[in-house]
């Protein structure tokens, strides 16, 4: 355990690292308010700090700089609650619109917050494989197109276009839809399909050219069955000064490109006891890259699904400030989904 001071020290240079990017010398820590001591005694407390490990320097005669130790102690002993006003404001004005579906809103979000934190930002939909399908409505918008809605027992609804060829008609897709209302209430979602082989003698004798419609279904709730992710800001992230060099951004960019951003939840789901935000810093992301940090969220929908948001940058972040957006953003993604339900109820 640090003792008070060297707390003090250590915090004033991942701060002060956080803003400037710049190896921290004695002199801007003496300067620091939480600092009463000498230029002597700052040097020798930053030198038992750099020995045990929680700071390192880039040559000789440089100030210092927090090693992923270093920061770790900090995100988990050292971080205040911060102002995060700026950020909630613009995300705040997407939940309110009314004209916007979750999945819109979410997408937006992980566009606003790489804009505002030079980050890459991960957002993974939730995953209704388990949820029921309560029913299915048809809504009409020419002679040849229609939107098929597809309403979950959870109260989410999924709306697929539908184009009816030369060889259907309206008439056909209503049919199809009334037949499957009687068939496939309370079924899960997985068991569609399976479903659809035992009722498709059924729906051949009623509809003339049945496999094209029914293929049309096949393929939109294959869509619903599979989680929607979206990345952001990669080219925010690269203006960090971390990856000024080629090398460094081609290795970047390759590990964004080829990890699966589902992955990026698997230690948060694996540890499900753990906080809202989990912070991973270095080779922690297990990603074998001791240059980078992740913080992520998993937010519930309902208690089967989930969701996810992650913040992927260097290891020099505001973990202060982004975990207390990350933390805000879990509670107000369940308030909207939960908010979406109720409403999809009064409207029965």
């Amino acid at each position: 355990m640090l003792t008070q001071r060297q707390e003090n020290i250590l915090k004033v240079i991942v701060e002060e690292y956080t803003k400037t990017a710049q190896p921290v010398g004695s002199k801007t820590i003496m300067a620091s308010s939480l600092i009463d001591s000498s230029s002597a005694t700052i040097r020798n407390e930053c030198a038992i700090l750099e020995k045990e490990g929680f700071l390192e320097k880039e040559h000789a005669s440089s100030g210092r700089i927090p090693s992923t130790k270093g920061y770790r102690y900090y995100v988990d002993n050292l971080m205040v609650e911060k102002n995060i006003d700026d950020i909630k404001n613009r995300i705040e004005s997407l939940f309110v619109n009314r004209n916007m579906s979750i999945n819109d809103i979410l997408d937006q979000t992980g566009q606003i917050l790489s804009e505002m934190t030079n980050l890459t930002t991960v957002v993974v939909g939730p995953n209704f494989q388990e949820e029921l399908l309560k029913k299915i409505e048809l809504l009409p918008i020419s002679e040849t197109q229609a939107v098929v809605v597809f309403v979950l027992t959870n109260g989410h609804v999924e709306n697929k276009m539908f184009t009816i060829d030369k060889n259907s008609s309206m008439n056909d897709l209503k049919i199809s839809v009334e037949l499957f209302n009687t068939r496939l209430e309370n079924t899960k979602i997985t068991d569609i399909p399976t479903k659809f082989e035992v009722i498709r003698p059924i729906l051949e004798q009623q509809v003339k050219h049945y496999e094209y419609i029914l293929k049309q279904f096949v393929n939109a709730l294959t869509s619903i069955v599979k989680p929607s992710y979206s990345t952001h800001g990669i080219q925010y992230m690269l203006q960090n000064p971390e990856y000024n060099n080629p090398e460094r951004i081609k290795q970047v960019i390759r590990l964004i490109e080829t990890i699966s951003p589902f992955d990026y939840f698997k230690k948060q789901q694996n540890n499900p006891s753990e906080n809202l935000v989990s912070i991973q810093i270095g080779n922690e992301t297990g990603f074998n890259n001791d240059d980078m940090a992740l913080l992520t969220t998993t937010y519930k929908v309902d208690d089967m699904q989930e969701g996810g948001i992650a913040l992927v940058g260097p290891k020099r972040l505001e973990y202060d400030k982004l975990y207390e957006v990350l933390e805000w953003l879990a509670y107000r993604i369940k308030e909207a989904y939960q908010k979406e339900d109720r409403e999809g109820e009064i409207n029965e």
